[in-house]
């Protein structure tokens, strides 16, 4: 074994020896894990019946150094533990969450890395470029996050500089961006900062990728096109700064004559209703200079009796100024800049690179599933996961044999069930490449979360790529399929997918979704009741009263509320569309460029084959693609990963293709 291995490994068992010498001298006892087992194992009926929950405390009856123990055991009226009190301060949870994700991302992306070769590469323009990015980075996520204490902010400083470092030495040494980019599909939330972890390690890559190949940086005309489409789109969020909110919290003293002849009802720089202005006109007296701010953000954030931006974090602007789509700009900017680094990388590497770099990044993309399913039965697990695995929020459990639209660690539901079904594309694709068990236990994997969550759409798109499978595939790989099969008809015994009213076949006379409002009908209704997606799209066709700056470049990279505002329909979470999305960031401009690179894009991955062949290609990657027509990806940081990830799977196939034809 190599050098590296063993200092790793050494690295590993040196941090494990610190915290039991640690729980040795404190004389700690009850570790919450140890005590779970205990109580789990203890009867037959203790295994399969008991559910423990979890809650962590910032006290424990014992020494302060010992963390995840378990400071007491609450039962119910039986006797029976339900939970489990777990000692772990939030600094602690902070802490130790942003140690993990950085062992865990560096273990992935340097894992063969020469540790004394990497001490030469920090020199005066890693520095440079590191204080610049920590700069940027901590004013830019300042907009979202507040720190509240000294503390947080170093713990930001000190993670944001092992990024940094971590971003330098993968550029320097020429890894597989592929890896990188499965990572950008994971939550990887950071818990007390409210924030995906990789957002600066992006900045980073983007920005050492700048400095060091500028000249290469400035002949990609797609990041070109990227950039001006994004910084137009900040155009109309410019011309509304400074917003009400931001006029009122800076000279509170001149309150009056700031809302003076404000038409809330129809002014674009605002999402304060009447109804705020009229408490403020009470309160704002009272208010205390520091409260002033938070006071006038939670107004104009709770917009129409709703709390935004909710899940959708950095990639919705809860106030229309322009520094609050900074973030979404720049999330959108670094991660799509990955992107067309790994396209142009797959494009130029051997075929047998390839089939490892899918090897790799198949044994990191798995854990999605894997998670999704261990933490959807198992309720001790699913009670700290948002901790434990750097989740949004919890997972979510599944009920065998009951309805439910199950999301697994993911936050929406529609996004996982889509990304299940790009993770099983991805999985057929390895194992075409890397033939081995392990390889067909993964495309099994993901099929079961795939179904298990329930979506008819993604069910049926499934079924419909089995039956391509079977018929073309059938002679090579009879064993493998019809297996497949098999366990596809077993897992249906448990999930009642299409026991559901299927709303495409319903007839048209008992169409009741839709409300009809004075006759107000849009003309998709036909097409929408049928998706399910009347609600949203009626509720953003009311809402999206653009001007002609707006109509053509957008609202902005983080706009949503604007909707939310002037529709006078019932309020749904998102308009359920990718091109409804595009159209109103983005613009016609926007939309126009997006629908030529999909064009492109289907020219490129059809080029290679016949007649015969070109058609099944374009038939399945149309079939991918329309699940992005109903869907809010772009909403949400992880999700434009995974949208991007449905775009990659046309470059891969194209590029197997291409090579076995070779």
């Amino acid at each position: 074994m190599s050098t590296d291995f063993f200092n790793k490994r050494n690295l590993f068992l040196t941090f494990i020896g610190f915290f039991l010498i640690t729980y040795l001298i404190n004389n700690c006892t009850d570790l919450v894990f140890f005590e779970y087992l205990k109580i789990k194992f203890t009867t037959i009926e203790n295994f399969r019946n008991l559910y423990i929950n979890t809650q962590f405390i910032n006290e424990s009856t014992q020494s302060r150094f010992c963390l995840l123990t378990t400071s007491e055991v609450i039962y119910n009226q039986f006797g029976v533990p339900e939970l489990l009190k777990i000692y772990l301060p939030r600094q602690a949870r902070v802490l130790l969450q942003q140690f993990l994700i950085v062992i865990i991302v560096f273990t992935i992306l340097l894992k063969d890395s020469d540790y004394k070769k990497n001490i030469f590469l920090i020199d005066s323009k890693f520095l440079m470029i590191t204080t610049l990015g920590l700069f940027i980075n901590y004013l830019i996520i300042s907009i979202y996050v507040d720190f509240e204490t000294f503390f947080y902010s170093a713990v930001f400083l000190v993670f944001s500089i092992f990024k940094s470092l971590i971003a330098y030495i993968y550029i320097n040494q020429n890894k597989s961006y592929l890896k990188l980019f499965i990572l950008c599909i994971f939550p990887f939330f950071s818990s007390g900062f409210g924030i995906s972890w990789m957002f600066d390690f992006l900045i980073y890559f983007f920005l050492f990728n700048f400095f060091l190949e500028k000249e290469t940086f400035l002949k990609n005309k797609n990041l070109i096109i990227l950039i001006f489409v994004l910084t137009c789109s900040l155009l109309a969020p410019f011309l509304n700064t400074p917003s009400l909110e931001t006029q009122i919290i800076d000279n509170p003293n001149e309150y009056k004559n700031i809302i003076d002849n404000i038409n809330f009802q129809n002014s674009k720089n605002t999402f304060l209703e009447k109804k705020d202005i009229a408490y403020l006109n009470e309160n704002i007296i009272q208010l205390e200079e520091l409260n002033i701010k938070k006071e006038v953000v939670n107004l104009s954030r709770n917009l129409k009796d709703t709390n935004y931006p909710n899940r959708w974090g950095i990639m919705v602007s809860f106030l229309p100024d322009i520094k609050y789509h900074l973030p979404s700009f720049l999330w959108y900017l670094s991660l799509s800049y990955l992107f067309l680094l790994l396209i142009n990388q797959i494009n130029l590497i051997k075929y047998i690179d390839l089939k490892d770099e899918m090897k790799s990044s198949s044994n990191i993309l798995i854990f999605y599933p894997i998670l999704s399913i261990f933490l959807g039965i198992n309720y001790f697990f699913h009670s700290i996961s948002d901790f434990l695995f750097f989740l949004t929020r919890k997972s979510e459990m599944i009920d065998f044999g009951e309805i439910q639209t199950w999301r697994g660690i993911n936050t929406h539901y529609e996004i996982f069930s889509n990304l299940q079904l790009f993770c099983f594309c991805f999985f057929v694709m390895n194992f075409y490449v890397n033939k081995s068990f392990k390889s067909f236990f993964f495309i099994m994997i993901s099929t079961s979360t795939a179904l298990l969550s329930q979506s008819r759409f993604t069910a049926l798109i499934l079924f419909i790529f089995l039956f391509i499978l079977f018929f073309t595939s059938i002679k090579q790989f009879k064993v493998e399929i019809i297996s497949l099969i098999l366990f596809v008809v077993l897992i249906f015994q448990f999930i009642p997918i299409f026991d559901r009213q299927e709303p495409f076949f319903i007839d048209e006379s008992d169409l009741t979704s839709i409300e009809i409002i004075d006759n107000d009908i849009y003309g998709f209704e036909f097409i929408s009741d049928r998706l399910n997606r009347t609600l949203p799209w009626t509720m953003f066709a009311s809402g999206y009263n653009p001007n002609s700056i707006e109509l053509i470049f957008g609202h902005g990279t983080g706009s949503y509320l604007n909707i939310i505002k002037f529709t006078e329909r019932d309020l749904a979470s998102g308009p359920h569309s990718m091109l409804l999305q595009i159209l109103n960031r983005f613009g016609l401009l926007g939309l126009v460029i997006f629908i030529i690179y999909i064009l492109k894009y289907f020219i490129h991955i059809t080029s290679n084959t016949n007649i015969k062949h070109t058609f099944l290609v374009f038939f399945v990657f149309s079939l991918l693609f329309s699940l992005e027509l109903k869907t809010d990806s772009i909403m949400l940081a992880d999700g434009v990963a995974i949208f991007l990830f449905n775009i990659l799977l046309g470059i891969i196939y194209s590029k197997l293709y291409s090579e076995n034809i070779n």
